[in-house]
């Protein structure tokens, strides 16, 4: 009778403990603009960097389990849609919390002649050639070559401030009808080389990029300062030196009309951006994009991005945005 007293005790402690497991689980449904489950890879990040990934189903659903206790940021990506970004999702131990995800489609908006079957890779790493480092007779890394879109590797958590926040959520409400490219203006560094390949040319005292869907932009090399007035206000006055191999960029000289992020979060003239540009052998290029700007941040914060040299033969294209644009009737907003 002892040890089976004994053994019953045994199993409800250990019934107990499984009950008050310290695991938690994050569950939802991925869908896309038309309410539609879409098939979409799920990773949740916590605050000590461990990853967790998933996949949802042909119908949406997805779910994370044994997943510590803690806060997590939420990154969910399907081609041919935008990706969905969620930060200080709170995982209690013993429940699960459900975050669904609605993803849009790109700036298109659907329109005639463009679709997700255009978007639905290039977000994807590309097969790279393999090499060192090339460089330049002084010695400095040489950043020349076509490159694919710049790809988010870490979106960055900004910290808006209140009126930057409602005008946030104001623009995303609203389908995003009043994105810079509609009206055919530039996005602006932060957002360039969002959906097409680029090119790098470098000098010793100049470096510029080339962009099929922006305007070119001019990196100064030769240890010149910023002027007092940017000449070219969309895109900033831009200096650059090394750092090691890597090239670190200032630009200031702003103007408040440009984007920065898949958030649509405004920029004010006090906009201050640091960027970081390593290509680490032949085939990649890492960039690191510091945003500092105090009429709409609380505090500076930073994008990492990463691509691959374009194979031999890849050329950028012309694009020629004007008044001629004959979908902006289409878009209407809510």
């Amino acid at each position: 009778m002892r040890l089976r007293n004994s053994a019953v005790c045994l199993l409800l402690c250990a019934l107990t403990a499984s009950a008050q497991s310290p695991r938690g689980a994050i569950s939802g449904k991925v869908t896309d603009p038309d309410g539609k489950g879409v098939a979409a890879q799920v990773q949740a990040k916590n605050e000590a960097g461990a990853e967790f990934h998933a996949a949802s189903s042909a119908s949406g659903s997805y779910s994370l389990t044994q997943l510590p206790a803690g806060t997590y940021q939420i990154a969910i990506v399907s081609p041919g849609l935008m990706p969905f970004e969620k930060p200080d999702v709170k995982v209690p131990a013993g429940q699960t919390v459900r975050v669904d995800a609605s993803l849009p489609d790109f700036f298109s908006l659907g329109s005639v002649g463009e679709d997700r079957v255009f978007y639905a890779d290039i977000f994807d790493p590309h097969d790279a050639p393999t090499g060192p480092t090339p460089r330049t007779p002084d010695g400095k890394p040489d950043l020349s070559g076509v490159w694919h879109t710049l790809r988010f590797v870490d979106p960055g958590k900004p910290e808006a401030l209140a009126w930057a926040d409602a005008a946030s959520k104001e623009r995303l409400a609203n389908n995003l009808k009043d994105i810079p490219s509609s009206r055919c203006l530039p996005f602006g560094p932060s957002m360039a080389a969002l959906v097409l390949p680029f090119r790098i040319m470098q000098s010793p005292t100049v470096l510029a990029f080339l962009y099929e869907d922006e305007l070119p932009r001019q990196v100064y090399l030769d240890g010149r300062k910023h002027p007092d007035e940017s000449l070219s206000p969309f895109v900033g006055h831009s200096v650059g030196k090394w750092d090691g191999d890597t090239l670190v960029v200032d630009a200031v000289g702003f103007n408040d009309q440009g984007w920065l992020d898949f958030e649509a979060h405004p920029h004010t003239d006090k906009l201050h951006i640091t960027e970081r540009y390593w290509r680490k052998d032949l085939g990649h290029l890492e960039v690191e994009i510091t945003i500092d700007d105090p009429g709409t941040f609380k505090k500076p914060w930073t994008v990492k991005k990463a691509t691959e040299l374009a194979a031999a033969g890849e050329e950028v294209g012309q694009y020629v945005c004007n008044e001629n644009n004959r979908d902006l009737q289409h878009l209407v907003g809510k």
